[in-house]
């Protein structure tokens, strides 16, 4: 753990430096933050506490927050040839790989995390009548829950396509591709079915009830995590790192 640790600080300290930089997406981050945090939701009011979106919002908005930086996580080293410094320290594979997942994890959880308090703050300065507008417990929990997970399997995909590219540029696109089939590719599929076949899928998912979809969604998703984490693993090999 503390060998993690470490290397979570280190990933920490290069997201601090980038984030503190104006020119190395600093300025991005405050607009985006001014835009999900304080504009929308003064404009959307009491419904953006209340919508079933906000659900599906946050994961998406920390998932993409965390695929702007794990395409770095090993390309980047590789690029930068700091890569052989990293490996011959006494920190073990699985430490440095898991610790550049849960630096990832961290900062998008961390980004959708503050953007969901300001903007908790922001309703309810603009829209407040006398009483406090606050999250449905359980919707907010499972909010969080699914932001988590969400950013794991999204680490997960980042960091194994950035231990097979050469260049940071190569992992950006892969993982862009990647993206697109991941979000496109289910709404393709449901189209490419029969009408009938829609409409039985449809009343079936309306019949199992909120509670049972979320529960299956987290299901799937710890067990997406898991098997991209697993072949991250297996893949991060020392010597065959160097060798590449």
């Amino acid at each position: 753990m503390h060998d993690i640790w470490t290397v979570v600080w280190k990933e920490w300290k290069e997201f601090r430096d980038q984030l503190l930089s104006l020119r190395r997406g600093g300025l991005s981050a405050i607009i985006l933050a001014l835009i999900l945090g304080v504009v929308a939701p003064v404009q959307l009011g009491v419904e953006w506490v209340e919508s079933r979106l906000i659900v599906g919002y946050w994961p998406f908005l920390a998932a993409t927050m965390v695929s702007s930086l794990i395409a770095d996580s090993v390309a980047g080293e590789r690029e930068r040839h700091t890569l052989e410094t990293l490996l011959a320290s006494r920190l073990s594979d699985s430490a440095i790989l898991i610790g550049k997942i849960i630096a990832a994890v961290l900062y998008g959880v961390g980004f959708a995390v503050v953007n969901l308090l300001l903007g908790l703050v922001a309703v309810n300065v603009a829209h407040s009548d006398d009483k406090l507008i606050l999250f449905a417990a359980q919707r907010f929990i499972v909010t969080v829950v699914l932001t988590i997970l969400a950013s794991l399997l999204m680490a997960g995909i980042g960091v194994f396509i950035s231990l097979r590219a050469s260049t940071v540029k190569q992992a950006q696109q892969a993982f862009g591709i990647a993206i697109i089939v991941l979000t496109m590719g289910p709404l393709l599929l449901f189209n490419a079915l029969g009408y009938e076949t829609r409409r039985t899928l449809i009343t079936w998912l309306s019949g199992v009830g909120e509670t049972r979809i979320e529960a299956y969604v987290v299901a799937t998703l710890l067990v997406l995590s898991a098997i991209v984490i697993g072949g991250a693993l297996a893949r991060f090999k020392r010597g065959k790192l160097v060798l590449d």
